[in-house]
């Protein structure tokens, strides 16, 4: 049985992907966004991140999204950009849809929590992923430690 607060950890995600349009480029881009919710709001949800090559990475949200897929509240398809790399797109199934739509209109997702997910989107989301991954790295500079990645 799943408790209120690992239900909360997969709506977030969820909601990120919601508020984006229903679609939603990049596992870094996701990992960041939820990385900067967690920061920046102080919740007392902990995705587990670690120092990683790119910066701040949690694999219990990697494993979150995998479940998302599995149970089938997202699609993920993957896309080669123009230079040849790889790219994981995350979307939203009817069931995710709906269950982001549950989730808002019981509050499980409070207006709270909507609300900092929308400034940190409004903020961060729509950023080139380079850019986004800089602003990660220049305001946790002590996350950065590990990355083979560099800025400054």
């Amino acid at each position: 049985m799943v408790n209120q607060k690992e239900f909360l950890e997969a709506l977030i995600p969820l909601y990120y992907i919601h508020i984006a349009g229903g679609q939603l480029k990049g596992k870094t881009r996701i990992q960041k966004l939820v990385f900067l919710f967690q920061m920046k709001t102080k919740t007392p949800i902990d995705y587990k991140y670690k120092k990683g090559d790119y910066g701040p990475f949690s694999y219990k949200l990697y494993i979150i999204l995998e479940n998302l897929v599995s149970v089938g509240l997202l699609i993920e398809k993957k896309e080669t950009t123009p230079v040849g790399n790889e790219v994981t797109i995350y979307k939203l199934t009817e069931a995710g849809k709906s269950l982001i739509d549950f989730a808002c209109k019981t509050g499980l997702l409070t207006q709270n929590i909507r609300q900092n997910l929308e400034q940190i989107f409004k903020e961060y989301g729509t950023l080139p992923l380079i850019d986004l991954i800089a602003k990660v790295y220049k305001e946790y500079p002590k996350w950065t430690e590990k990355s083979i990645f560099t800025f400054f």
